[in-house]
């Protein structure tokens, strides 16, 4: 049996493990395996299909597309609540966003939950950290010590969206200026890391600030891999009457209003679309597809890829003109369906897809047991049977959400907050102010364009789906009343403590 020296013992009950079930038990004489990597990238605001393993053929993604070829991709990856720092929260955390504390972005998560990197650092694992972070009160670029859960190693900016010539922090406020572009400055440093750490096992998440706009803000080289005659919009791009719908209901004050026309003039605009929006999000694709790359072939070089758990996925997607919609925050497929791409030589299958729904709590308790380390108790479930190809049908429907108004996606969009499930054949959508909203038979109607709300032939389906919703509200402690949850926001702020 493998003992925990007394440090790690502490650090394991510090982050609420089961200390006596802390280390896998092995028979007798049996030398302990190498203890899998964990590397787990992510970008911003990536759709799952933007990529050619989803089925985007307008730009290259040749390295994505190998590293599905080698792993297992998730068809059915929902970012539950499709915005940045909740994602994140969740993601760390394994605990849904009334639990953890971060129910809108700029939200700080609660400091004293056990976090992914806080268990595998218990368990012997050197952490680290690259990119975005997006997880404090503010948006000031240095985080403190005390709130990096239990990541060691730091290269972070918490949130700017300055893709060229930018800045990063470490132990000290002290700005660390690079030139170039962000992603490929960020991997770099990811690929040292591995270089340094290959002799022991570690935990590395790794954030890209692109697509998520500004869209221009990318190299020439990777935008004349795009070219604007190729791009083709989404068969949804003219579907409009959910917009329209949200657009008459909302009384916007007069500076919103001229916000709001600027931001519509876009995306009423299909050339406008395609040159301000599409080229430059397909371009940060291209670039990230040579970063992913370079990752893979530096796990090969340092000979760890066959013992390394190795995740490819977004915190959200955006709507990038479908239903003349932008940004995220809305239940459509182009927001919630992001791409879930995992690598395992020991134990993921090749070249396999799974239709497993997975959420963002999901992660943290499924890479953990691949991994064979012990997890605390979460509100997500552990997938991993579904990762290696056993099972696939862990959980019927997942909750999605926007908890609380405001935001970019309100002004382009009108949205207010919503309730909703996603099952692995339908979307079902509920205004929180107006009610029932939106159902869609993503089976056969994969682009969302027949609303079947409110029809009477579908009125058994959507009370289903509907008291499905509810269960899964009480389950997460969601109270459905955007007040409540914008007083516990305040509650939490550093401003009022």
């Amino acid at each position: 049996m493998n003992k925990l020296t007394r440090r790690q013992f502490i650090k394991a009950a510090a982050a609420g493990i089961p200390v006596a079930a802390a280390e896998p038990q092995l028979s007798s004489g049996q030398k302990s395996a190498r203890k899998p990597n964990i590397v787990y990238i992510f970008a911003d605001q990536m759709r799952a299909s933007a990529l050619g393993c989803y089925g985007n053929k307008i730009v290259p993604t040749p390295n994505f597309d190998a590293m599905a070829a080698a792993g297992t991709v998730f068809d059915n990856a929902i970012s539950t609540w499709p915005v940045c720092s909740p994602y994140r929260a969740m993601l760390l955390t394994g605990r849904h966003p009334m639990a953890n504390g971060t129910v809108s972005n700029d939200a700080g998560m609660r400091d004293e939950l056990p976090t992914i990197a806080k268990v595998c650092k218990a368990q012997g694992y050197a952490t680290g950290y690259i990119g975005k972070w997006h997880l404090e009160w503010n948006r000031e670029p240095f985080v403190p010590k005390q709130r990096r859960q239990g990541f060691d190693y730091w290269a972070v900016n918490n949130c700017t969206h300055q893709y060229m010539d930018n800045f990063y922090c470490t132990e000290t406020p002290e700005k660390i200026r690079f030139k170039g572009y962000e992603p490929l400055v960020q991997t770099d440093l990811a690929i040292d890391y591995i270089k340094k750490n290959k002799n022991k096992p570690f935990c590395l998440f790794m954030s890209w600030g692109p697509p998520h706009n500004p869209y221009n803000l990318v190299p020439d080289q990777y935008r004349q891999r795009i070219a604007l005659e190729k791009i083709e919009l989404r068969r949804n791009v003219t579907e409009r009457a959910v917009v329209d719908h949200l657009l008459e209901k909302d009384k916007p004050s007069k500076k919103l209003k001229e916000s709001r026309k600027a931001r519509r003039a876009v995306l009423e605009d299909d050339e406008l679309l395609k040159k301000q929006y599409l080229q430059g999000y397909y371009a940060h694709t291209a670039a990230l597809d040579d970063c992913i790359g370079k990752i893979r072939s530096a796990l090969r070089q340092a000979g760890i890829a066959d013992d390394t758990i190795l995740v490819f996925s977004s915190d959200h997607g955006d709507m990038l003109g479908s239903h003349r919609m932008a940004l995220k925050q809305m239940p459509f497929e182009e927001s919630i369906n992001v791409p879930f791409v995992i690598e395992y030589p020991r134990a993921v299958p090749t070249a396999k897809r799974s239709y497993a729904l997975i959420a963002p709590i999901d992660v943290m308790p499924t890479l953990l047991s691949l991994a064979a380390l012990q997890c605390p108790a979460v509100d997500g479930k552990d997938l991993s049977d579904a990762a290696r190809g056993v099972v696939s049908d862990q959980r019927d429907a997942v909750l999605i959400m926007k908890m609380v108004p405001g935001g970019g996606p309100y002004i382009a969009n009108a949205i207010t907050p919503w309730r909703g499930v996603r099952t692995k054949r339908y979307t079902y959508a509920n205004l929180i102010d107006y009610g029932p909203w939106l159902l869609y038979d993503n089976q056969e109607d994969p682009y969302q364009l027949k609303n079947l709300i409110n029809k009477p032939e579908h009125a058994a389906l959507q009370a289903k789906l509907d008291k499905c919703m509810r269960e899964l509200m009480a389950e997460a402690g969601d109270p459905g009343d955007t007040q409540q949850i914008l007083d516990y926001r305040t509650a939490r702020s550093p401003r009022n403590k």
